[in-house]
């Protein structure tokens, strides 16, 4: 008999963000793997994924709580006086943090414990409100598998993401007693797992590292406008936040313009994606022809743009030494199976997973390396077949797989048989 997993997260709608992209993919390798999978969401939507049973958790809107959030929304709103700062050093939490974590207590307990063999609460961004929600439900603990995307809270992030947030004290305390009560703990990488460990020893015999998936039910879309289809196009898709800078990238593209002078009318290089913090680098950028900027995508062209690129990029911090992060579109990455330009830290999962022999890899501010490389994979794809222009990681699309997911559950399973 198939066992049964329900799965607690905020959102369903991967286009939304990119954390919901990849629970969404999660969700759907979980099915693929053959678990009879219910979903309890808060998209404030009715979303369904194919071969699971998704519910809503409903915001309660009669309670105290929902109340004190709409004051406070409305006073920022009209006099603009945020009280945001003051009530979250005192609760850790905004009123709507708890009004939304109560929905889900709510809809949880209309499901019965013994009717399920795990129960997988999601992550997204800095929300971990299912996490909070199941702390709740002592009854659950004993199935319960807390999966945690990224560092939390924000002030264990590595530099150079170094930001103190509001209620830090208490958001550490909360994510004390869920290192102390959950049953298992997933991390998608191993290097997270490590650091969180760090802060939460009690983590450390109940880690399990479960890699972000590829969403391989994608609905085929036309590429967009902007794309040159028969070019060389090197690719970065998804935000570009404070702290990853694509300027070793654009000098570095300028440099192997300079030496390849006959690469100019058939190499192009995209950014596609919020980059609100590089607005003054990417305009200095616009003059050059080759390079293309685009502020978004829906979440299925990103994922034809990545599987038409030549070479897809990773962009990570430069000015550090270390990155506990695995990108989330590394999964998809690997599957379309076109070279990676990584753009990360010595010491980073993704450096970690390609090897030390991969030789697409490099700092982010490195420029001269970046233009060496770049001038090695258009020699090498000018002199290539295009159906011969792979990857060729068989190893890492096993690691990135529904079947590892499965086996990491498996023996979560197995051992709390």
């Amino acid at each position: 008999m198939a066992n049964k997993v329900l799965v607690v997260t905020d959102s369903v709608n991967p286009e939304d963000s990119s954390g919901s992209k990849a629970n969404v993919a999660f969700i759907k390798s979980l099915v693929a793997s053959g678990y009879v999978v219910s979903v309890i969401h808060y998209t404030q939507d009715e979303i369904q994924i194919e071969g699971a049973i998704c519910f809503l958790a409903e915001q309660r809107r009669s309670n105290l709580y929902y109340i004190l959030g709409g004051i406070q929304r409305t006073v920022h709103r009209n006099l603009g006086v945020n009280w945001s700062v003051f009530l979250e050093n005192i609760f850790g939490f905004s009123f709507a943090f708890f009004n939304d974590t109560k929905s889900f207590v709510k809809k949880i307990k209309s499901f019965n414990v013994h009717n399920f063999d795990l129960v997988i609460t999601l992550s997204k961004g800095e929300s971990f409100r299912p996490h909070y929600a199941l702390l709740q439900l002592p009854e659950w603990h004993e199935k319960w598998l807390a999966y945690v995307h990224d560092p939390y809270p924000f002030q264990h992030y590595p530099k150079p993401y170094t930001f103190v947030p509001k209620g830090a004290k208490q958001k550490d305390h909360f994510f004390q007693k869920v290192a102390a009560h959950c049953r298992y703990a997933g991390f998608p990488s191993r290097f997270l797992a490590e650091h969180m460990t760090g802060f939460y020893p009690g983590f450390k015999e109940k880690s399990v590292i479960i890699p972000h998936q590829y969403d391989n039910e994608i609905a085929e879309v036309s590429l967009p406008s902007f794309f040159k289809e028969n070019a060389f196009n090197i690719l970065h898709t998804g935000n570009l936040i404070g702290g990853r800078s694509p300027q070793g990238l654009l000098l570095g593209f300028q440099q192997f313009l300079d030496n390849h002078q006959e690469a100019r009318g058939d190499v192009y290089i995209y950014l596609v994606g919020p980059a609100s913090n590089y607005k003054e680098l990417i305009n200095s950028f616009e003059p050059v022809a080759q390079f293309i900027y685009h502020p978004g995508v829906s979440y299925a062209e990103s994922l034809a743009l990545q599987q038409a690129a030549s070479v897809n990029l990773i962009i990570e911090a430069s000015d550090t030494d270390y990155s506990p992060f695995l990108p989330a579109k590394m999964a998809h990455c690997v599957m379309v199976d076109k070279p990676i330009l990584a753009l990360s830290p010595k010491k980073s999962e993704v450096r970690g997973l390609l090897g030390e022999d991969y030789t697409w890899q490099s700092e982010a501010d490195d420029s001269k390396q970046i233009a060496r490389i770049l001038s090695e994979l258009y020699l090498k794809w000018k002199n290539t077949k295009a159906e011969s222009w792979h990857l060729n990681r068989a190893d890492l699309q096993d690691y990135f797989s529904s079947a590892y997911l499965n086996k990491q559950i498996q023996n979560l399973l197995n051992a709390s048989a």
